[in-house]
């Protein structure tokens, strides 16, 4: 269950101390406190917006011109690119019997869920993979890096990008999107 706050505060009682938060969807979070039996992990994070639907769709039209113009296939630019714009990986000892079948399954059905294999770890036995998300998972930062690298490729291209006053006002908009 993911739930967004915006207030938080500490109180506490003779039953221990709590963590209060002032969320936003009052109906998910009583449904929770009513079902919740037994013991629970909280990973909290500040919240980012998830990228447009629009800026994928501007992506995937510029990998098709990238790709047209260069002869390599979209999704083979599409994956290179993930491995580039950062803040989007996790870097996982594997054991070394285990690191094809982690890497295939990583990827399975995902596009842009690539890895690297990065060498032997400082474990004896395990193997370093670095492994990325998707684009799926980007919020607006990670979207906009990736459209900032898809079109500085289109430019030494030659193919025609948005301006980049165009550019800007198309990343104000998702940030200032209204938060899902």
């Amino acid at each position: 269950m993911e739930l967004q706050f915006d207030a938080q505060r500490i109180s506490s009682d003779q039953d221990g101390v709590w963590l209060c938060l002032r969320v936003r969807d009052v109906t998910a979070a009583r449904g929770f406190v009513m079902k919740a039996k037994g013991l629970y992990t909280a990973k909290l994070s500040k919240y980012r917006k998830k990228r447009s639907n629009d800026a994928n769709a501007y992506f995937w039209e510029l990998c098709s011109k990238l790709a047209a113009a260069t002869r390599i296939p979209k999704e083979e630019i599409y994956r290179s690119m993930i491995k580039e714009i950062g803040g989007n990986c996790e870097t996982f000892p594997i054991r070394n019997e285990a690191v094809d079948t982690f890497c295939r399954n990583w990827g399975s059905g995902k596009l842009g869920w690539v890895t690297d294999n990065l060498g032997p770890s400082k474990l004896p036995g395990y193997t370093n993979i670095c492994a990325y998300y998707g684009s799926s998972t980007y919020d607006t930062a990670q979207m906009s890096r990736l459209i900032d690298l898809i079109v500085q490729e289109c430019r030494q291209q030659d193919i025609e990008t948005l301006t980049p006053l165009e550019l800007a006002r198309m990343k104000e908009e998702w940030r200032h999107a209204p938060a899902d």
